[in-house]
């Protein structure tokens, strides 16, 4: 059983950012870091336009607190599979400067300026043999994973896990966990606006009346599934997505294995949209703001905030559309062809961590 930590937004004397600090102490977070650490903290900056991603007060507090103690902390997240404003290191700085994360600590772009730096890993698990990572997660000494805990539509949540597995592979590593993803266009909902083409990576979309996808190009990034404001783009709900999640699974433990007990893991539950921060817009939150969790083990993580997010209030202006009350399954309403469930019982499985877990609050 493992311990995650837990800190709600109420305040007494001190600040938040002070009790953030008391959850960063108590969890262990300086157990992970040696003095002179090049500490890799994994963010995401937040596509140009999305709203919601973590406030950068509260990622400069990390970094603070981890200067402060022993460790050199920089900032990174790797090139984005879609055209976006991520999809290389220079428009990705940019991004995260326009959206407030340049307060003094580096940015680096982990897998070089178009992606292109890489290095491979034996792993040989169930569906990744040899996983593909960003070439800088060999170099650093030790990675916090700083997650935006929030809904997504092919793994209905994301969080520790994902924020690991997608943000520290390579181009080449993130094609392969796509890979078993397939979308259509819905012809009667489509309107032909051609949003989606300029975020499609393999030009795999063309719009005359409506959209059509070339499934020989498709490369199943979901970014056309994310642009659509119709939502004209589906996916094939089958076994495929059950796969996705495992891959998740498997990259999380090929990064875990890269870094040998030195990970870390923070899920802020705010702002808990029904889309990730791919997305170039936001939406209305689907529970009010929970708090911030943190601890040693992904698994734990993820599957308290699933608990956390569940057990609120829905908010009735969001997309929920029945799961309102506390104990309603918030991600079944949002996604019910999704098991979200099912990524951690496989996470589990293969060792990545535990779904059993003591929840400590920090007050």
């Amino acid at each position: 059983m493992s311990k995650v930590y837990f800190i709600s937004l109420k305040v007494k004397e001190k600040g938040f950012l002070e009790k953030m600090n008391m959850l960063l102490r108590k969890s262990g977070l300086l157990h992970i870091i040696d003095k002179d650490d090049l500490v890799g903290i994994k963010i995401h900056f937040g596509e140009k336009g999305n709203t919601s991603y973590i406030r950068p007060t509260f990622v400069k507090n990390v970094a603070r607190f981890v200067s402060d103690k022993r460790g050199n902390p920089f900032l990174f997240d790797t090139t984005t599979l879609y055209n976006g404003a991520r999809s290389n290191a220079v428009d990705h700085i940019k991004t995260a400067y326009e959206n407030g994360f340049n307060f003094g600590y580096p940015i680096v772009i982990a897998d070089g300026l178009c992606g292109e730096a890489k290095r491979s890993i034996e792993i040989n698990k169930k569906r990744i043999k040899n996983a593909s990572l960003a070439l800088l997660i060999f170099s650093c000494d030790s990675i916090i994973s700083v997650a935006h805990f929030k809904c997504h539509m092919l793994s209905a949540f994301g969080g520790a896990i994902k924020n690991v597995a997608m943000g520290c592979a390579s181009k080449e590593g993130k094609l392969s966990m796509h890979s078993t993803v397939s979308p259509f266009v819905n012809k009667d909902e489509c309107v032909g606006c051609g949003d989606c083409t300029s975020f499609c990576p393999s030009d795999a979309i063309e719009v005359n009346s409506t959209a059509e996808i070339d499934v020989n190009k498709c490369v199943g990034c979901g970014s056309c599934i994310s642009i659509c404001k119709e939502g004209a783009i589906k996916i094939h709900w089958n076994v495929k997505l059950e796969a996705f999640q495992e891959k998740l699974a498997e990259y999380c433990y090929a990064v875990c294995k890269a870094k040998s007990g030195k990970m870390f893991y923070i899920n802020f539950l705010l702002n808990v949209t029904p889309s990730c921060d791919c997305f170039p817009s936001s939406d209305t939150p689907i529970v009010p703001d929970i708090g911030v969790l943190a601890s040693k083990d992904p698994v734990a993580i993820d599957q308290a905030s699933c608990d956390l997010v569940n057990n609120s209030i829905g908010i009735e202006s969001s997309k929920l559309e029945r799961a309102f009350g506390k104990g309603d399954d918030k991600f079944r309403d949002l996604f019910s062809e999704i098991s979200w469930e099912y990524g951690l019982q496989y996470a589990e499985s293969i060792g990545l961590g535990t779904r059993k877990y003591i929840l400590k609050e920090i007050v």
